[in-house]
């Protein structure tokens, strides 16, 4: 019978032996003689390698979803996007959320612990020095505008008119004083082919042929397909509800412009100042125009081409012939 000594085990011949690592009345021992299953020193080693992978994933995961937002995000979007049901992923995405917000990533909404928004620290250059060498972009517009304002690249140009005000006319005639110089691309929310090409017909002195524009139907997310060096015309936002989204929206066009320009057409009631949206049109804009039947306003004007005139508040009277051709009835003058 073996005798136990301290650490060692005297055997029946006299001679001392190590005792094993685990007695066999040790907790380990116990456990493993149950009918409990315990991991092996393997199986432990590749259920940590396996928990560090899914974490690793989990992270790359959570990361592209927050990259790729705009706005305000929860804890339930992100849990729905990824498929996240278990107890211990929403553990982990908590803490994931965390680091994001430690390192400055993300950050928690002021007032709602819940929402959270990407921080986005990409810039873009302004090389003013490069760009005082620079001049203004040979735009014309309709009504001798440029005499007033003048075109810079990356401007966003709004104009709002009433129904039937005008606007299509407006950015047709200006398709028509720029397209020789300019690529430009015109969607329209509103035109199919037929009717678009029977407003062309209606211009005098050219074919449809001559036409050297691209036409795309579009009427929403007009920022997607931008041309970031390019005349872009929107013709025109629609804004169903929401109407002070038309900033962000805007900001999303400008936001895409390089060495181009965007011309914007939003509705607007008849006889009011602005377009839907109101004051949060006028933020991006460089240049606002107003219109109504027989009347355009200069509502915001930025770059003015002499720097003794200013052009904010001028208004200029018309009609228009055949749905196409302006004849000025009153020019350039400021409002009594």
């Amino acid at each position: 019978m073996d005798v136990t000594t301290g650490d060692y085990i005297r055997q029946p011949d006299g001679s001392l032996k190590r005792k094993p690592a685990y007695s066999p009345s040790s907790p380990i021992n116990s456990i493993k003689n149950t009918s409990l299953y315990c991991l092996s020193d393997a199986d432990l080693a590749s259920g940590r390698d396996k928990s560090v992978t899914e974490s690793v994933t989990l992270s790359q995961r959570i990361e592209n979803f927050v990259t790729d937002t705009t706005g305000w995000f929860s804890y339930e979007e992100i849990d729905k996007e990824l498929g996240l049901t278990e107890p211990r992923d929403k553990i982990n995405r908590r803490q994931i959320m965390k680091r994001l917000k430690d390192d400055g990533i993300i950050e928690a909404h002021p007032r709602n612990n819940k929402l959270f928004r990407y921080v986005k620290v990409a810039v873009r250059l302004v090389d003013f020095k490069a760009a005082g060498k620079k001049t203004p972009l040979a735009i014309k517009y309709p009504f001798g505008i440029e005499n007033y304002f003048r075109t810079y690249p990356g401007n966003v140009i709004a104009i709002a008119g009433a129904a039937d005000a005008g606007k299509t006319a407006f950015l047709l005639n200006l398709i028509r004083l720029n397209m020789a110089d300019f690529s430009i691309y015109y969607q329209t929310s509103e035109m199919g082919a037929e009717e678009l090409a029977n407003r062309l017909m209606k211009f005098e002195d050219i074919v449809l042929d001559e036409w050297n524009f691209i036409a795309e139907e579009r009427s929403r997310d007009f920022a997607d397909v931008i041309r970031p060096d390019c005349i872009n015309i929107v013709d025109y936002l629609e804004l169903a509800g929401d109407f002070y989204m038309v900033a962000d929206y805007l900001k999303q066009i400008h936001d895409k412009l390089s060495s181009g320009i965007a011309i914007v057409a939003l509705q607007k009631k008849r006889g009011a100042e602005l377009g839907r949206g109101g004051d949060f049109g006028l933020e991006k804009p460089r240049l606002y125009l107003s219109m109504d039947a027989g009347k355009l306003i200069v509502q915001k004007a930025k770059n003015w081409t002499d720097p003794e005139i200013n052009p904010n508040g001028l208004v200029l009277n018309f009609k228009i012939v055949n749905g196409c051709k302006f004849i000025v009835t009153d020019d350039w003058h400021k409002a009594e």
